[in-house]
């Protein structure tokens, strides 16, 4: 990786083909940061803020800063726990650090990952080894391949999107968490084992009207066979 993209991990990894892109653009993508959403260490978290003041003071200002940030901002259930509220910190450190920035924020994003605790890694493996776990009732959550996300931003970029703004790049659906757990069932053809619990918030959306024109225009179905397809795609 060179100064175009920051961070080492499963996005930056993905988006490592669009480095000569993003330089012809004068972009910076920050796609570095704590990868396990239900972690309470503040030391961590802390490194975290202290990475992006740090880097904010050798930044060329004349770039554009891209962020990766979180769709859970917008989850009722989620939006209290450490790893959100440590985003939406260094989403205000970037409006205050750097003159010109797009926010992104993302859902679940779907791909060869190695992070055990992401949602669809998670289910995958308890249900590949038939290991019990919970299922919160009320639970929705929105899932995206990464191919989708790294084409959404591009074309986003590309078509010089206002600068110092937050977007949500994400499916125009949300799906229950028992819907896939049941697209994981008939790809394993094993029943899950898991436990009920009355939960959760459904009553949330994510808003994507400044990137619906570009998925009309792209093709892109998200649907009910858009799960299916993806979950097939990374885990079969």
């Amino acid at each position: 990786m060179n100064d175009t993209i920051i961070g080492s991990g499963f996005m930056a990894q993905n988006f490592h083909d669009q480095i000569q892109e993003m330089e012809k653009l004068n972009i910076c993508l920050y796609a570095a940061g704590v990868s396990n959403s239900q972690t309470k260490d503040k030391i961590l978290l802390l490194k975290d803020q202290n990475r992006i003041i740090d880097f904010s003071k050798k930044f060329d200002q004349k770039k554009k800063l891209v962020y990766l940030s979180t769709c859970c901002i917008n989850d009722p259930s989620r939006n209290k726990n450490p790893y959100t509220k440590n985003k939406l910190y260094i989403e205000s450190l970037i409006k205050e650090k750097f003159k010109k920035y797009l926010i992104i924020r993302l859902p679940e994003v779907v791909g060869k990952s190695d992070n055990k605790i992401s949602l669809t890694n998670f289910l995958y493996h308890h249900i590949k080894n038939k290991k019990k776990f919970e299922i919160w009732t009320k639970t929705k959550r929105n899932i995206i391949d990464i191919k989708d996300v790294v084409l959404l931003t591009m074309i986003v970029l590309k078509n010089c999107f206002p600068n110092n703004k937050i977007i949500n790049i994400a499916n125009s659906m949300n799906y229950k968490v028992r819907e896939i757990v049941e697209s994981f069932e008939k790809l394993t053809n094993i029943k899950a084992n898991y436990n009920l619990v009355d939960k959760g918030d459904e009553n949330w959306q994510i808003d994507i009207s400044d990137i619906f024109e570009i998925i009309k225009n792209n093709k892109i179905k998200f649907n009910e066979k858009y799960l299916y397809k993806t979950l097939k795609k990374y885990y079969f």
